[in-house]
């Protein structure tokens, strides 16, 4: 079996990024450009002075931004610069720009081009670091498949399903996979340590300064036990999707109903909501006058959150049953039934099967948020 032990983590990381690049870009004192709809577009001559905040079904950077960027799309692509940090979430993320610090990336498909001055961490499918970019810092992957031609000028790190490296590495690599390649270009200046079932394929031309290391992936010890841990939290997702539907089936089916409508709005206000909200938050919270505000809001945003994750049981159960041709409009025992198998069995899918259970859950937070602006659609 491929490791679910090797990608079991990775959402805990997004959570992380998300918390600490939302602290970074508070601390920034300028101006900011927020700008939404299907397709936004910076054109080649156009400069943003401050921060550029985004959300879209198709974003196109052709300028510049003087500051942060934070971008949630199905397509991003990046051809100009951004001088400070960059943070996208995406479908597919094409960055061929210069990044003047870090760049943080929650992506399906990769693609990384020009020089990067900082540090990159990438979580998603499929990486690709050409060999046209550079990366000044380290390199920290969750990917189920990467492919670095581009130099590294510090570590690389993470947990990759097929990982490739083709390129001068000025730090050390200590990586988690399935299968590791160091290609003819690959020159480590330091240690190569790996934790794979696996040897290392190594081209003749490879070079690896310090020691080559592989260690066995570590088994559980009590399959019994292994098999009880993997029950419980679906008895526990079964158990909290049971008791919305009985205390309230007609919000639970109105959550699912706005989820599925044929619009890209609740998804746009779902990352609206997952990227925003807790730079706000840490606004009030460290202002005199809105701490009592700013803590209201937390708990109110980490409860709907939890209401998120329940939700998308619900949402996955409904567009399972539509794939089963078996449609309804409401809400059915056996549809949750089937929701909770789905989110068992996309647990178990490294990488892909965690991306699509975050996006179910920004769906299902963007539905709530749509149904308190919006109760009825007529409106």
């Amino acid at each position: 079996m491929k490791s679910k032990s090797v990608h079991s983590n990775w959402y805990i990381v997004v959570a992380l990024t998300l918390f600490v690049f939302c602290l970074s870009v508070m601390m920034a004192d300028a101006r900011t450009v927020v700008r939404s709809g299907e397709t936004v577009s910076v054109a080649g001559e156009q400069v943003v002075e401050g921060d550029f905040y985004s959300a879209a079904g198709k974003i196109n950077l052709s300028g510049s931004v003087e500051e942060d960027m934070v971008a949630a799309a199905g397509q991003i692509s990046i051809n100009g610069s951004v001088a400070d940090n960059a943070f996208l979430i995406g479908g597919q993320v094409d960055v061929h720009g210069t990044i003047g610090d870090d760049l943080r990336i929650i992506s399906g498909e990769t693609v990384i081009a020009d020089p990067v001055m900082g540090d990159v961490l990438v979580i998603g499918g499929q990486v690709h670091i050409l060999s046209t970019a550079s990366v000044a810092g380290d390199v920290l992957l969750y990917a189920s498949e990467a492919v670095i031609e581009g130099s590294v000028g510090g570590d690389v790190l993470g947990t990759v399903g097929n990982l490739r490296i083709d390129a001068p590495i000025s730090g050390n690599i200590d990586v988690r996979v399935e299968k590791l390649v160091l290609g003819d270009k690959a020159s480590i200046e330091g240690f190569v340590r790996y934790v794979s079932y696996q040897l290392v394929t190594q081209s003749p031309n490879a070079i690896v300064a310090g020691d080559l290391l592989r260690n066995d992936p570590v088994l559980p010890d009590d399959d019994d036990n292994s098999m009880l841990s993997s029950l419980i939290p679906a008895l526990v997702i079964l158990f909290s999707v049971l008791v919305w539907y009985l205390i309230s089936r007609r919000s639970l089916s109105a959550v699912v109903n706005r989820a599925l409508i044929r619009s890209f709005r609740p998804l746009f206000l779902g990352f609206a909501t997952v990227i925003l909200t807790p730079i706000i938050i840490s606004v009030l919270i460290l202002s005199m006058i809105g701490t009592l505000v700013g803590v209201t809001a937390l708990f109110g945003y980490l409860f709907l959150g939890a209401l998120s994750i329940i939700a998308l049981v619900a949402v996955l159960g409904q567009l399972m049953m539509f794939a089963f041709n078996r449609p309804s409009e409401h809400v059915s025992l056996f549809s949750l039934s089937v929701g909770v198998v789905g989110v068992m069995l996309l647990t178990l899918l490294p990488v892909l099967g965690q991306a699509i259970l975050l996006l179910l859950m920004v769906l299902s937070i963007g539905a709530m948020i749509d149904l308190l602006i919006r109760p009825n659609l007529d409106k």
